[in-house]
């Protein structure tokens, strides 16, 4: 196989894009793999993201969906609802980013208004309805969503507000900078700040004890928060593959001593913070100190 057969081959599987417009990106791109995948992310809008907003006003329920689907092959990429007693989770803006709402919706998860076991019950239920229904429209709209999801809860009246938010692959694999989101979006009521999840931390027989661990440093550790939210967040992240939890990197952000234990506290973004309790004589993994990269020692010369 000729180099360019190759690499439209490699850029068709990562964008899932058709031949002709993989050919067009690695012409633009003088067949250079990484700018055509930039290129083809920035042209190619086929992913639409639904965020919604629902009232059940007999039952006095009011409820969260974002549904996310590829429009190309109508496969549903991400879903999350929830569903709560809690009057003012309605007061969240639909008009904002997707990321920013779906995390609300998790955020919201963690709220004591929440129906978790009817959220639970309904979630994978809605999905798969959805999924089906989809494959067999010609054009997803607002309005055929909004109709699959009252014909869903039928004969239950359901009032709904949806909003349709077009992204292009780079918007949509490029998370947004959790930063800005923090300072240009607000919700009533819901202050979204930070997500503590329990974590532990690997031991090394060769790391650093837990009161030698300095602030800054990078330690190996694994997500073993149960809930829901630790789930999804822990995909979200990395730290979660094929259902199972994997090793992942954080930052030591501050370090405290209880009695015979010490509470570390690790930062994987500006929102999600882990939460670990170690004894004082355990050895730690540590990947990288504050002022020493791990690489260094492996190769001493560097």
């Amino acid at each position: 196989m000729k180099k360019k057969d190759q690499l439209l081959q490699l850029l068709m599987e990562e964008t899932e894009c058709q031949q002709e417009e993989a050919e067009l990106a690695l012409s633009l791109s003088d067949n250079n793999l990484e700018k055509a995948i930039t290129t083809i992310g920035f042209f190619l809008k086929f992913i639409t993201v639904f965020k919604i907003k629902l009232i059940f006003p007999k039952e006095n329920i009011y409820g969260l969906i974002q549904i996310t689907i590829n429009m190309k092959t109508y496969d549903i990429l991400r879903f999350s609802l929830v569903f709560s007693h809690n009057p003012s989770i309605y007061e969240i803006s639909a008009n904002t980013d997707w990321f920013s709402f779906e995390k609300a919706i998790f955020s919201v998860r963690l709220d004591a208004g929440t129906i978790e076991s009817y959220t639970q019950k309904v979630e994978e239920n809605l999905k798969l309805y959805i999924q089906q229904a989809v494959n067999k429209i010609a054009i997803v709209s607002n309005n055929e969503i909004t109709t699959i999801i009252k014909t869903f809860f039928h004969p239950v009246i359901v009032e709904t507000e949806t909003v349709r938010e077009e992204l292009n692959l780079i918007q949509f694999k490029k998370l947004p900078d959790d930063n800005t989101k923090q300072n240009t979006t607000s919700f009533t009521d819901y202050n979204l700040g930070f997500i503590k999840l329990d974590v532990e931390i690997f031991e090394d027989s060769d790391g650093k004890t837990a009161k030698k661990i300095k602030e800054g440093d990078i330690v190996l550790s694994v997500i073993t928060d149960e809930r829901d939210i630790a789930h999804y967040l822990a995909h979200l992240i990395g730290g979660k593959k094929n259902d199972n939890m994997i090793p992942l990197p954080a930052i030591v952000k501050k370090i405290s001593s209880k009695n015979d234990d010490f509470e570390i506290y690790l930062q994987y973004t500006p929102s999600i913070i882990g939460f670990a309790k170690v004894k004082n004589n355990i050895k730690l993994k540590v990947l990288e100190t504050h002022n020493k990269p791990w690489w260094n020692k492996i190769i001493p010369w560097k």
